[in-house]
């Protein structure tokens, strides 16, 4: 755990402290939208995608889904979720450093259970999103969440903390 938080401080700092020019970033304050996927989706079996909406000159809210499916051996597993991030950017949104605090909720089944069961996780994320010419849009963002599972039809529950990962691409209009 002391680990995973001074990673997620290292990477903070190396955001904010980031010599990179956000110039054009600035040139594109008349977006307020995005839609963004992630691009690894088709090699790991981990669908998503979100779109993000400006409230403020320094806010913006996320709404995303996500679909999950793969098999190993014997173990089918399946797996939808719908998640919402607050942002709130340091410079303007929707383009820069961003820290948000998130929410989801998901439904998951698997064979080896026999059943399925719901998760339920909030979290902490900071991140940087680039807006290129054209609109197109480069989200990567780590964070820390707290998940709880809990099952009806099968006996299952648990709870924990773990890292969060984002690395999407889009267009901002």
């Amino acid at each position: 755990m002391k680990n995973l938080l001074t990673l997620v401080t290292l990477f903070g700092l190396i955001l904010f402290c980031s010599t990179n020019n956000v110039s054009a970033q600035s040139a594109n304050s008349d977006l307020d939208q995005a839609v963004k996927v992630g691009p690894f989706g088709f090699v790991l079996g981990s669908y998503n995608a979100t779109y993000e909406k400006r409230l403020t000159d320094q806010t913006s809210f996320v709404v995303g889904g996500r679909f999950l499916s793969y098999s190993l051996s014997e173990l089918d597993y399946t797996a939808f979720s719908v998640n919402g991030q607050y942002r709130k950017y340091f410079k303007e949104a929707i383009a820069g450093p961003y820290v948000a605090p998130s929410a989801s909720v998901g439904f998951n089944s698997s064979d080896a259970l026999d059943g399925s069961f719901t998760s339920i996780g909030v979290g902490a994320d900071i991140g940087w999103q680039w807006i290129a010419g054209g609109g197109f849009v480069v989200d990567l963002g780590l964070g820390v969440r707290y998940r709880n599972g809990f099952g009806d039809e099968v006996d299952v529950t648990f709870s924990g903390i773990g890292p969060a990962f984002q690395v999407q691409i889009g267009y901002a209009f």
